[in-house]
């Protein structure tokens, strides 16, 4: 079956899901059981139907993008007017920190381009600008829904994500900076295990950037990376089921700034050629609440990578249906297998949508 196939039959059952106000069906963040408010799942459908009403043309594509838009910037979405709304978990922030609002912004820029929408630019363009950037760290600070400032988001696959969302904001040339300078100081110097594998809670960055912040932000990372490094062994299982979420992010990094430096390091080479060796492929099948396949889409994130890095379709191939073989229900549902999250599985395909290739894959 054709990936695009795929890809067009969950865009068919997200119509029948919309619902009056523009939004599409909750989550709840997978294994992690935080309740969602519809913006995630709002936005990934929202890139799907853009992405199919930019190959197909097909008008009703474009409705439900227009209704989608329209919930997104509804104050439903934004309550305060500033960032999105995007979790209500007790002890947790509403933003999802800074993954929440790339989710967003990664769509609202695809359907400013494809639905010819200057306010869907302007409201992501906006809501990135939110966020302070701090140039001794190249790193971001989370804001809040009713605009707080928070601390900087210490996940790094969250500030990988954000600088991904950053990068499709081409018209802004502070943005692309941004994006670069953290390129460099950060993303460059990622903590990997010996086979490549990005650790979860990597110390981002050189600890001596902190010292421009005053002694004591020096002297608390110094002693946040001392207590992340017990977690090493811990948090490999999850570290491998998150591996391809980040290698997503490096390629649309890639497609944004091809001629960064970063690229070819050997640092890079390792971590972007970790998923090759057969341990790592049964590590991947094993990772603990099916972080790999079945939260996140390690096969589709892989594919998607090794297209962009190393132009390989049968690599990327074989990707695709390693995720298909553990996820596959129809057509329409062909991530919702043995998965805990349903609604957020169902449009998760719109991460397929980016390929430059259409692939035959085999399924069963």
């Amino acid at each position: 079956m054709m990936l695009s196939n795929l890809v067009l039959k969950a865009g068919e059952l997200g119509l029948t899901l919309q619902n009056s106000d523009g939004s599409m069906p909750a989550g709840h963040n997978g294994p992690y059981e935080d309740p969602e408010t519809p913006v995630r799942n709002t936005a990934h459908w929202l890139f799907l139907f853009a992405t199919l009403y930019e190959k197909t043309n097909n008008p009703h594509w474009k409705e439900a993008g227009d209704k989608a838009i329209d919930y997104l910037m509804s104050p439903e979405a934004r309550h305060f007017g500033k960032t999105f709304y995007c979790r209500d978990k007790t002890g947790k922030d509403s933003c999802n920190g800074l993954v929440g609002q790339a989710w967003v912004i990664e769509a609202l820029v695809k359907a400013s381009e494809v639905f010819n929408r200057e306010d869907s630019y302007q409201l992501a363009e906006d809501v990135f600008l939110l966020h302070p950037w701090d140039k001794h760290t190249g790193l971001w600070q989370r804001v809040e829904i009713d605009g707080k400032i928070l601390s900087f988001d210490g996940t790094f696959n969250h500030q990988l994500w954000f600088a991904a969302a950053g990068a499709l904001l081409h018209k802004n040339d502070e943005i692309q900076n941004q994006v670069k300078a953290f390129i460099r100081k950060v993303a460059s110097r990622v903590q990997l295990y010996p086979n490549g594998v990005i650790f979860h809670n990597s110390p981002m960055g050189s600890s001596f950037n902190y010292a421009f912040r005053g002694p004591s932000s020096f002297f608390n990372e110094v002693c946040s990376r001392l207590t992340k490094k017990k977690r090493w062994d811990k948090l490999y299982s999850k570290s491998v089921g998150y591996h391809a979420f980040n290698l997503y992010a490096f390629a649309i990094l890639k497609q944004a700034f091809p001629n960064e430096t970063i690229w070819h390091t050997m640092g890079f080479k390792h971590l972007i050629t970790a998923h090759r060796s057969d341990q790592f492929k049964k590590d991947l099948e094993n990772s603990e609440f099916g972080f790999g396949y079945h939260y996140n889409v390690s096969g589709i994130e892989t594919a998607y990578a090794v297209e962009t890095f190393f132009k390989d379709k049968a690599e990327a191939k074989l990707w695709l249906e390693r995720q298909f073989k553990m996820t596959y229900i129809d057509p329409s549902r062909s991530l919702a297998r043995g998965v805990v999250d349903v609604n957020t599985a169902l449009v998760r395909i719109y991460e397929a949508a980016r390929f430059a290739e259409d692939y035959d894959v085999q399924i069963g």
